[in-house]
């Protein structure tokens, strides 16, 4: 008996014993794979990060390589990349190296980095693209680019010379009104790239961050004065008065004045039109001057638009005209057709696709952004003028493109109340069957909208159009099937008609009956 439970304790001690080293075998073959692996990760690690390197690149070769290609290549290139010929590059270093006082630095050739400058301002290409090409980092690109600046500036006083001129056809008939003007003067609002805390100063009356240019310029459409860099929330007069007042200021010789527009102070040196009359060239297109106000405001436009000619020319990256905005509603039909219009909104797709068709058919450098907020400036348009048209006197002109107004003192009620409809008064929209068609839907126009007075309304009127049908009794035993059906349809076509008799005779079902048998 004693001899059994010795047994029985040894087995059980062994057991035990038995299952601790398993345990603890197990332990220590989890310690050394988790070991393992660790050590697995960290050399990989290791030799992807020291051992693997992407393939080198001889910069030096790449870059000598691409300029060759681009200004001592074919002519063709040359122009086209740098819009000047290989004779008229080589010579321009040589007058910025002499004249200019540009230097070459230890790395980077005088060639080059007027290479660099003549592509930036021909292509307006981003610094990071010229980083790309030119494998040099965006630190040296814009410092190069200020040198060449420099250098240009510097031999524009020997190179730059303007001459008398002398008006002839159209320009001076143009100019006759005005004969002590010398020029017009006019701002605009250029988009630029600035951090995020200078952006409240850059954001104009539009919403757009900018900065407003001045420029003046005389009528053989030349450039007088200029003046850059103003935040976009400055407004055209206070830029004007900081280009009276620094110490290069733009000088006006005694007598003499130019054209602005209404944005500006009538007054000594400066001519605006009259303020409350139709007044830019669109705005004639089909029309005749009706006063004097109008008159002159027409001749002042006409002699005015010089500058805005050679803002959009010189400045500006481009601006809409009726032939763009006729593509631009095209394709977006083409794409609306295609689904690429959601709940109200255009696809992204849609935006893009619009801007490279317009920017390879017109030759302008066209981004998305322009493409959505030329449609955003359209729906704005329609919801102000479709308001107005809802109104009564008033009404649209489909041979003019523009609102008639049939009652001046409606008008000028309503423009109390509705300040931004004033500038529509004369305003010219040619394209406006393009603007209802591709807005009208993305409107909302409230006409499902009812009260239970409303509701009650329709509900009478269609009771009492079912019981004038059922109210009609034909005996159209024996008729043919398409007889019944013709006597049917009568009775819906004259639904109104009886109505209305039933109103006035009482006796109208039994005149039905006479006239059907």
């Amino acid at each position: 008996m004693e001899s059994s439970i010795v047994d029985a304790l040894a087995t059980s001690r062994k057991r035990r014993r038995d299952e601790e080293e398993e345990e603890e075998l197990e332990q220590v073959f989890f310690i050394i794979v988790s070991v393992v692996t660790m050590l697995l990760g960290a050399l990989t690690w290791y030799h992807d990060k020291y051992f693997v390197k992407e393939p080198t690149q001889n910069l030096e070769l790449e870059r000598h390589s691409f300029l060759n290609r681009l200004y001592r290549g074919t002519e063709t290139d040359c122009i086209e990349q740098l819009r000047v010929s290989k004779k008229t590059f080589f010579k321009l270093c040589r007058i910025l190296q002499e004249k200019g006082q540009l230097v070459k630095t230890k790395n980077v050739p005088i060639d080059e980095v007027v290479a660099m400058f003549l592509h930036i301002l021909a292509h307006n290409l981003k610094y990071r693209v010229v980083h790309f090409s030119y494998c040099r980092s965006m630190e040296t690109i814009s410092r190069q680019f200020k040198n060449v600046l420099r250098a240009i500036m510097k031999v524009s006083k020997e190179y730059l010379k303007f001459h008398e001129y002398n008006l002839e056809g159209s320009v001076e008939n143009k100019w006759r009104w005005f004969k002590n003007s010398i020029g017009a003067l006019d701002g605009m609002h250029i988009p630029v790239t600035v951090s995020a805390e200078d952006r409240p100063r850059y954001r104009n009356k539009k919403g757009d961050i900018s900065t407003n240019v001045l420029g003046v310029c005389g009528p053989d459409l030349r450039f007088i004065y200029a003046l850059a860099g103003w935040e976009g929330l400055a407004g055209d007069s206070r830029v004007l008065r900081d280009a009276l007042r620094r110490q290069n200021c733009l000088h006006i010789p005694n007598g003499k004045y130019f054209l602005v527009d209404v944005g500006y102070t009538n007054g000594p040196g400066f001519l605006a039109p009259y303020q409350g009359t139709r007044y830019h060239l669109n705005e004639w297109i089909r029309n005749t001057p009706q006063n004097y106000k109008e008159l002159f405001n027409l001749r002042h436009a006409s002699a005015k638009n010089v500058i805005e000619r050679m803002l959009i020319l010189h400045v500006s990256p481009f601006a809409w005209n009726l032939e763009m905005e006729r593509v631009l509603a095209e394709v977006l039909r083409d794409q609306r057709n295609l689904g690429n219009k959601g709940d109200g909104n255009w696809k992204a797709v849609a935006y893009s696709t619009v801007a490279q068709i317009l920017s390879k058919r017109f030759g302008v450098h066209l981004m998305a952004d322009n493409v959505k907020n030329r449609f955003k400036l359209w729906r704005t348009w329609y919801g102000i003028v479709s308001d107005i048209l809802s109104q009564s006197g008033f009404d649209w002109d489909s041979t003019k493109y523009m609102i008639i107004v049939e009652n001046e003192i409606a008008w000028n009620e309503y423009v109390k109340s509705h300040e931004e409809a004033k500038r529509f008064r004369f305003k010219v929209i040619p394209n406006w069957d393009d603007i209802v068609d591709l807005c009208a839907k993305d409107r909302a126009t409230g006409l499902g909208a009812e009260n239970a007075l409303d509701a009650d309304d329709i509900m009478s009127k269609e009771t009492n159009e079912e019981e004038v049908i059922h109210s009609v009794s034909f005996d159209l035993e024996g008729s043919s099937s398409a007889t019944r059906k013709n006597i049917r349809q009568k009775i819906c076509e004259g639904i109104p008609v009886l109505k209305q008799m039933q109103l006035e005779n009482s006796k109208l079902f039994c005149k039905l009956d006479l006239f059907c048998d």
